[in-house]
């Protein structure tokens, strides 16, 4: 390379890659009429000589060393070739530039994507719902992904099932509606109506649903035999389970009985890796469960719209509320007769009424609390032994979970306690089930009415029979599963604690933000002064970034590209009766009752004020007798569903948790209502038909 060409080479050098690929190489960026980049190695000699001569970029690698060393981590700097095979550099500077996560083998975007892919957030805005941190995602990404594949084999070779756009986990809505359809045949609408999403929404728009709502048997013929073989293994699921289940609860007692004051940091990523393995497994049949569900829920709808009509789509939500087994409502219901007992005891109304959330549980172990309320203790002492494990947005890892944080859950205790419901629990549970009896003998009953109803009657009392069966799996393998990581979460706790001892980390939280083998790597080397300022460097860059995405809400649909799809179409036209846009001064004038659409997911009628709520803490402002409207439920979110007199949420379908415990409680609900927290304010007089999935806007705040 010439003096004068030299002269004019310069660019930005970096002694860590700031895109995070080449963790142990510096970059080296040219800048010019042709910008391009090289990477040089840490240590040892620069052979390349193509773009600029080797002393000079050895000059740039000395000084890029020597700001890393003096500024205490990776670090930028400018440069240019001074014409001599030297360098000149300026403006060092730590590096601070947003680092993403996601990518890497096996945890990145479609490799070449499918034409047929579209990313959804239905069912991942519930599971997931906010930015997932780099630890929870480099943890449950593959699972998730390997669970899915499991029960397809080679047929979604090659596909990804699960991918993060912006922080933000996406569902392959794309691919499980090509193996539903074109794979058998059967009719995608009615997964949709079970899982939700934008989609689902267009579905009902859509005056010509044909293809989306009937079954081309031709198809369905062909895979029979795959199909049988298919249905057999569901049916099996329920006893499997119990194995499951056992092999989950002996690696939660493992792990809680671990001695961590004798474990080296390295044994402690040893059990967690080796703990890893085992909630892989556990997803993987997770994963077999959801598709089970999903499926008989799906046959229940085709058979009720194919045999009744749309109209009778109520008796479907009846016929599976009341179902016994499901922890999660179990766990409510075990909340809800403490409150019972307290409600009717002075002393603990009186203790309630006195102590805020965060101050109940200090007070329930204080020297001075009266003998008459040691049973309160001990049975909320039970509770959190028994349920702690459960939060909001449970998946990611970072979440704090009941157990460390019972204020959480005794926040809606105490409201439980101080606004008793009119009806018992036990009443509550015998009118479920009076319903459900009901709602199948109105089914019987008419389905007599036509010449074929002694035939249709046993398959449709037999696939009633197979989804009540298979529908506690829609909760409980996840139920165990979070038993598990809570364990795991305090392995993880306790290395935070050790690496900020040894100033490796500066806060409880930092560990969240660097991936699995990171961590692995901070372990084995955490004596190399170099790899700790490398990872605290990371955990910057990632937590700007993560505010960053933590700003825009997440778009609920993608293409295969990842590229946002507008369903504003969706969103207003279909679920506004006036037409107007949501937030418009028209909008603001329209005449009422507006209307807006969802999909009906537990049967009745209720009206009250709404309550609009962003997150579990201000849903747990509601006051008795409002409706509850959210973008999402999960667990965090259902002990309060007592307390409200119906339920409205943008995401979930006939399956969605929500919708479940809603059903289990006999409260109206109708989910997927697109924009539902936007078009509806705190205080707005409004009129819930779980039954069609209506919800009206009677009169504004």
């Amino acid at each position: 390379m010439n003096a004068t060409v030299a002269e004019h080479v310069g660019g930005l050098a970096w002694s860590e890659d700031p895109r995070g690929v080449e963790l142990n190489a510096l970059r080296i960026d040219f800048e010019g009429a042709l910008p391009h980049t090289v990477s040089l190695p840490r240590r040892g000699p620069i052979r390349l000589t193509e773009f600029a001569e080797a002393d000079a970029l050895s000059a740039v690698r000395a000084e890029l060393l020597d700001a890393e060393r003096s500024l205490g981590g990776p670090s930028v700097l400018r440069w240019r070739a001074d014409g001599l095979g030297g360098a000149v550099t300026s403006e060092a500077r730590l590096i601070d530039e947003p680092l993403p996560w996601g990518g890497g083998p096996g945890r990145g975007l479609p490799q070449t994507p499918n034409r047929l892919d579209r990313w959804s957030r239905a069912n991942a805005g519930e599971v997931i719902p906010n930015v997932i941190t780099p630890l929870s995602w480099s943890v449950i990404a593959d699972s998730l992904d390997k669970g899915f594949h499991n029960p397809w084999g080679g047929w979604t070779e090659g596909r990804r099932f699960v991918a993060m756009y912006d922080g933000y986990v996406y569902f392959n809505i794309g691919l499980m509606l090509e193996i539903i359809q074109e794979r058998f045949g059967l009719t995608g609408a009615h997964f949709l109506e079970a899982v939700g999403g934008p989609e689902a929404a267009a579905v009902e728009q859509d005056g010509d649903a044909s293809r989306a709502t009937r079954i081309r048997w031709s198809r369905l013929l062909r895979q029979l035999p795959w199909l049988m073989r298919w249905l057999r293994d569901q049916d099996t699921l329920p006893k499997r389970w119990l194995d499951e289940r056992a092999t989950a609860e002996a690696e939660r007692d493992r792990l809680k009985a671990l001695d961590v004051s004798q474990l080296s940091d390295r044994d402690i990523l040893r059990e967690l890796t080796r703990s890893a393995a085992e909630s892989e497994r556990q997803v993987i049949f997770l994963m077999r469960a959801q598709s089970a569900v999903y499926a008989a829920a799906q046959g229940l709808l085709w058979a009720i719209d194919r045999w009744l009509g749309i109209d009778k789509r109520n008796l479907v939500l009846s016929v599976l509320q009341g179902v016994p087994g499901i922890r999660t409502q179990d766990g409510n219901l075990a909340l809800r007769r403490i409150a019972e007992r307290a409600a009717r005891e002075s002393d603990a109304v009186d203790f309630v009424r006195s102590h805020e959330a965060e101050q109940i549980w200090p007070a329930l172990y204080a020297a001075e609390l009266p003998a008459s309320l040691l049973w309160l203790r001990h049975e909320l002492d039970d509770f959190i032994d028994e349920y702690g494990h459960r939060a909001a947005g449970e998946l990611e890892i970072a979440e704090p979970r009941w157990a460390e944080q019972p204020a959480l859950i005794l926040d809606t205790f105490r409201d439980y306690v101080l606004h008793p419901g009119e009806a018992g629990t036990d009443e509550s549970l015998e009118r479920q089930r009076q319903l459900r009896s009901e709602a199948q003998q109105q089914i019987k009953d008419q389905l007599y009415r036509h010449p074929l109803g002694y035939l249709r009657w046993p398959l449709f009392r037999a696939q009633i029979h197979q989804a009540r069966r298979l529908q506690p799996l829609r909760e409980n393998p996840k139920f165990t599963l979070l038993e598990v990581s809570q364990q795991q979460r305090a392995l993880w706790k306790e290395l935070t604690a050790r690496w900020i001892d040894a100033d490796l980390l500066s806060s409880e939280d930092d560990i969240y933000y660097l991936l699995f083998e990171e961590l692995a790597t901070l372990a084995r080397r955490s004596s190399d002064p170099a790899v700790g300022a490398r990872m605290r460097s990371r955990i910057r860059r990632r937590r700007a970034q993560f505010a960053e995405w933590t700003q825009s809400p997440a778009p609920p649909l993608r293409d295969l590209h990842g590229e946002v799809i507008s369903v504003s179409s969706v969103s207003v036209d279909a679920v506004v009766q006036a037409g107007d846009a949501p937030g418009s001064e028209q909008n603001e004038r329209s005449e009422l009752p507006l209307m807006l659409s969802g999909i009906a997911a537990s049967a009745g009628v209720a009206e009250g004020l709404a309550h609009v709520a962003d997150s579990p803490a201000s849903g747990r402002e509601i006051q008795a007798g409002q409706i509850l409207v959210a973008r999402f439920t999960d667990p965090g979110w259902t002990p309060i569903f007592p307390l409200a007199s119906a339920v409205v949420t943008e995401i979930g379908g006939v399956l969605s948790h929500g919708a479940i415990v809603a059903r289990e409680f006999g409260i109206p609900a109708v989910v997927n209502v697109q924009r539902a927290t936007e078009l509806i304010r705190s205080g707005d007089s409004l009129r819930i038909d779980g039954s069609n999935g209506q919800v009206t806007i009677v009169e504004r705040a």
